[in-house]
């Protein structure tokens, strides 16, 4: 196979997974250790993650081309397209989440050590990953790009039952609230029983509303969460 035959190859698979390639689909493809290697000395493709590639002029941003990598790496010989969820239960397979899922919605800047993933079976988790197995509703989950993802409602909580730093769970759900993705009263309404467990955070509406959000401007917020801000001050006041 020549090095033009063989980026024809890659090309084509890489094109329907954002511009990213397993080293096991590159040998399903006809993509041999030794060619893979050519095209890499040539640039044509760029190490992303453990055994996985991204080929020259990606579309998909370095930002999300990571846990898409890691994505890629829980099936590394299984395409995309062959995955449990390809056709449309999102549920069945890998879900990205927790602070990796913050990232994905741009929620805060939350510090990132190992990339979490929720999947309703055990799956090997290559180096610096998790898999949490939990079955997720279908609400639960949506498709960022190409990838499935914890909503950010779910993100949220998530990171409150993970303990979370006070400070980067307040910028989490200051921008999950601000950018609209979130309900406030239905957030608060699912955070306050969690608060039995984690004994760090008040759940009393303003004091709920001082410790996370204080600097949010409900006049910038959509009626919704302007409606939820407000109840959320009035003293005694639930948030709905």
């Amino acid at each position: 196979m020549t090095v033009e035959r063989a980026f024809e190859a890659v090309t084509a698979v890489a094109g329907r997974q954002g511009g990213l390639v397993t080293a096991a689909q590159l040998e399903r493809a006809g993509v041999d250790p030794a060619m893979r290697a050519e095209l890499h000395r040539r640039v044509l493709l760029t190490r992303v993650d453990w055994d996985v590639f991204e080929v020259r002029g990606s579309p998909t941003p370095p930002i999300d081309a990571h846990p898409y990598a890691a994505w890629l790496a829980l099936r590394p010989a299984v395409f995309a397209w062959e995955r449990p969820g390809a056709g449309g239960d999102v549920t069945a397979d890998a879900v990205l989440s927790h602070e990796a899922a913050a990232r994905a919605w741009r929620l805060g800047a939350p510090s990132l050590g190992r990339l979490s993933f929720i999947a309703p079976e055990p799956l090997p988790a290559p180096r610096a990953t998790r898999v949490l197995v939990e079955t997720l509703r279908p609400d639960e989950v949506t498709v960022r790009g190409r990838l499935p993802v914890t909503v950010a409602h779910r993100t949220v909580l998530d990171l409150v039952r993970g303990h979370m730093d006070h400070l980067e769970l307040r910028r989490v759900i200051t921008d999950a609230v601000r950018l609209d993705l979130v309900d406030l009263a239905e957030l608060h309404r699912d955070i306050v029983p969690l608060a039995a467990a984690q004994f760090f955070f008040p759940t009393d509406g303003p004091e709920f509303a001082r410790w996370f959000l204080p600097e949010l401007d409900g006049a910038a917020l959509s009626p919704r969460n302007a409606r939820a801000l407000a109840a959320l001050l009035r003293p005694g006041g639930p948030a709905g």
